[in-house]
């Protein structure tokens, strides 16, 4: 009798042993798909330039300088409101064919891009240069851009006086006569 129980004991023993480890490995294998997940995720919403470390003259891309210019329109009247938000990423979805998914992902690596950096006229006159040097941006690509600008600026009703002196300058650089 004594001996059953014992095997009993043991045979007990090892079961709940052998769950408890199962228990483990099924907990520690969702730790790691975890940790892939939220690098993954980490690595998604990071900007794709963080080396770069927000420095404007590493910006080739005639669309995140664009982007950059609208935004720099669209807080010239103050914080970004809502709607200002909404008219840009309609703009850039428009007019780069991007899904909403990669508008936003744009204008958060351009909002990155572009915090501290400086006078807002200083990163207008940057940001048109790039866009002017553009090799695959002719006359009309410039002309759609103030088109963007003028949308933005009017997001919120009647564009201010900054706002327009940045059009102006806008304007100026690109030699675009309104």
């Amino acid at each position: 009798m004594h001996t059953l129980i014992l095997l009993f004991g043991a045979l007990s023993f090892i079961a709940v042993w052998y769950w408890r480890l199962k228990v483990l490995k099924e907990v520690s294998r969702d730790g790691i798909r975890l940790f892939h997940f939220l690098r993954t995720l980490r690595m998604a919403l990071r900007p794709r330039f963080a080396s770069g470390g927000g420095d404007l003259s590493a910006i080739s891309d005639p669309k995140e300088a664009a982007t950059i210019l609208m935004l720099e329109i669209a807080q010239a009247s103050g914080p970004l409101s809502e709607t200002q938000i909404t008219a840009i990423r309609a703009e850039i979805m428009q007019h780069f064919d991007f899904s909403e998914a990669q508008a936003i992902a744009l204008m958060r690596q351009a909002e990155w891009r572009a915090r501290r950096q400086g006078p807002a006229s200083e990163m207008i006159r940057q940001m048109t240069g790039i866009i002017q040097t553009a090799p695959d941006l002719g006359p009309k690509q410039i002309v759609d851009l103030d088109g963007m600008l003028v949308t933005v600026s009017e997001a919120d009703g009647n564009p201010t006086p900054d706002q327009l002196r940045l059009l102006e300058q806008y304007r100026q650089q690109t030699g675009l006569r309104v």
